[in-house]
């Protein structure tokens, strides 16, 4: 991980823009009241004052090096390029940054924005001097001052040896106008004993794994802190008051084990004259209705990867070779899979008709599928031929090759049933506050499939999942994403079923879904959209009891 360096001289740099207009603050006369619980922490219902987002992908492929730019550019739009929140951009060399907004003011002339408004528009535009950093999701996070509605950034003290004490100056500092202030550090959890056993942790209630990160603390509506099983007690009591207020979800059998890649509140427009308290829906990841989609008959006939030949922003060779060739801290992805489930099955002869013509399909040629001779090719050949058919094989015919991997199906089931029960918990929890939300109460069933270990039997013969886990999402987490005002915008995930589906879920709420390809800038290293960025979000007032 990288650490920002040299960091005394970059509190000295003022801030850089390169914009005739300031800042414009948010206008705050019409925001929602900010929590009455204790919570300091704010749900996705809330407007966003400002997003931070980062300039570092995990590889620097040409793809990945141009997300940034994409991402500043889906924020300024799906605002109407009206009202744009700021953006704050933490990097290291100016240079970048003048280039990166150069781009933005193009594009905006391109597209005959008034002059007066692209110069409002770049006005929003800060650079944050500090160190290029991939994670902004997680050094720190953004809470509310309950006496202003203003954003108050926390560091994770934990996180220090990422990105070191007094970030989070340079960070506020980037948005202090619009008052956004530098709070007190989010004091360490952590067990002082390295060998202390998943037990004695528990009891403790103390933090393991990743779990003190900004990605495993997020707000529920009726005042509610949602965070995993992996963080303790005493570190979510300093943001989210009492222990009321916290619903505890079953997140450590994930690698990364943060909420944000299993839950996200987004907000809804029905318009059907339900409480605006109630205007939310809760996204869940679901392997279920990921295969569910998969097995339909007719949409399922929809190419897995499916690279889209009308989409101007994707690089149609680089995708390909980049979905069929990387792979990252021993997690594959769909031709390393298949190889592994074919070589778990050597004898094609004997595979159900439908598995067998995806194998010959996908990593052998046809003069080979005639003749049956497999056993003379490599294991790089048999890559290679992958990465020329991946866009061959349906929906439906993963789905029938995944059916014949036990493991994989197992871990599916158990995945499947630890989510269901933490939605029962929300839902339980929420409707405890917000009574009057019963008969609206919505969810949303992500489509995610996850792969990387094998579930337990336990003695009862029960599936359960490894506490802490090395699973991670399959493809590209549609519920690790980013609200950008009435549009929820996801990490692309190479299925065009799963988007579509995501589409028309939105569009039942009055919403908008949009899309940005971000494997090699974020989903390789484990997080995605989400997890590459910040949004700092503000309240109004209670106002003072009688």
């Amino acid at each position: 991980m990288k650490r920002i360096k040299n960091y005394s001289s970059l509190l000295l740099l003022t801030l850089l823009s390169t914009s005739a207009f300031a800042l414009q603050c948010p206008d705050k006369s019409n925001t929602p009241y900010c929590p009455s619980s204790g919570s300091t922490l704010l749900d996705e219902t809330y407007p966003t004052q400002a997003f931070v987002i980062s300039n570092q992908p995990m590889l620097a492929s040409k793809e990945a090096r141009a997300v940034t730019q994409k991402f500043v550019s889906k924020v300024i739009s799906n605002y109407d390029y009206k009202n744009v929140p700021q953006i704050i951009l933490p990097m290291t060399k100016k240079s970048d940054y003048d280039e990166l907004v150069a781009n933005i003011k193009n594009s905006l002339v391109q597209k005959k924005i008034p002059a007066d408004e692209v110069e409002k528009i770049i006005g929003q535009i800060t650079m944050g001097p500090a160190q290029s950093y991939t994670w902004q999701q997680d050094w720190f996070e953004s809470f509310v001052d309950l006496k202003t509605g203003s954003p108050v950034v926390r560091q994770i003290e934990s996180y220090y040896v990422r990105v070191p004490a007094g970030s989070g100056e340079v960070l506020a500092s980037s948005g202090n106008k619009c008052s956004i202030t530098n709070g007190e550090t989010i004091k360490s959890a952590y067990s002082d004993n390295p060998y202390a056993s998943m037990a004695d942790i528990r009891k403790n209630e103390n933090s393991f794994g990743s779990g003190e990160m900004g990605g495993n603390i997020e707000g529920a509506p009726g005042g509610f802190c949602l965070a995993g099983d992996n963080q303790g007690k005493s570190f979510t009591k300093q943001f989210c008051g009492d222990e009321k207020n916290v619903i505890t979800l079953q997140t450590s059998w994930l690698s990364v084990g943060h909420v944000d890649e299993l839950f996200k509140i987004m907000p809804t427009h029905y318009n059907d004259g339900r409480p605006k308290e109630c205007e939310f829906s809760l996204m869940a990841a679901s392997p279920k209705k990921a295969l569910s989609l998969m097995s339909t008959p007719g949409t399922g006939n929809i190419p897995f990867y499916d690279i889209d030949d009308k989409n101007p922003e994707i690089d149609l060779k680089a995708t390909k070779q980049m979905r069929s060739k990387y792979t990252y801290a021993g997690n594959s992805h769909i031709c390393t899979y298949m190889q592994s489930v074919m070589s778990k099955r050597p004898n094609l002869q004997s595979q159900p008709t439908a598995v067998k013509s995806v194998f010959l399909k996908l990593f052998f040629s046809d003069a080979v599928a005639q003749d049956n001779q497999t056993t003379n090719y490599t294991y790089q050949q048999l890559l290679d031929n992958c990465e020329n058919n991946i866009d061959q094989v349906s929906n439906y015919e993963m789905q029938e090759v995944m059916k014949q991997d036990k493991d994989f199906m197992d871990l599916q089931i158990a995945i499947d049933q630890s989510i269901e029960a933490d939605k029962a918990s929300i839902k339980e929890k929420i409707l405890s506050r917000l009574p009057q939300c019963a008969k609206y109460y919505n969810e949303i069933d992500v489509p995610d499939l996850f792969y990387g270990a094998k579930v337990i039997t336990n003695a009862d013969g029960k599936l359960e999942l490894k506490k802490p886990g090395t699973v991670d999402s399959f493809l590209p987490n549609p519920t690790n994403s980013v609200l950008m005002n009435k549009t929820l915008t996801f990490s692309d995930s190479g299925n065009k079923l799963f988007n579509n589906y995501m589409t028309e879920e939105l569009s039942k709420r009055k919403m908008k879904a949009d899309f940005i390809s971000t494997w090699d800038y974020a989903h390789i290293g484990h997080g995605n959209i989400h997890c590459s960025s910040h949004s700092i979000p503000y309240c109004k007032p209670q106002r003072p009891s009688r």
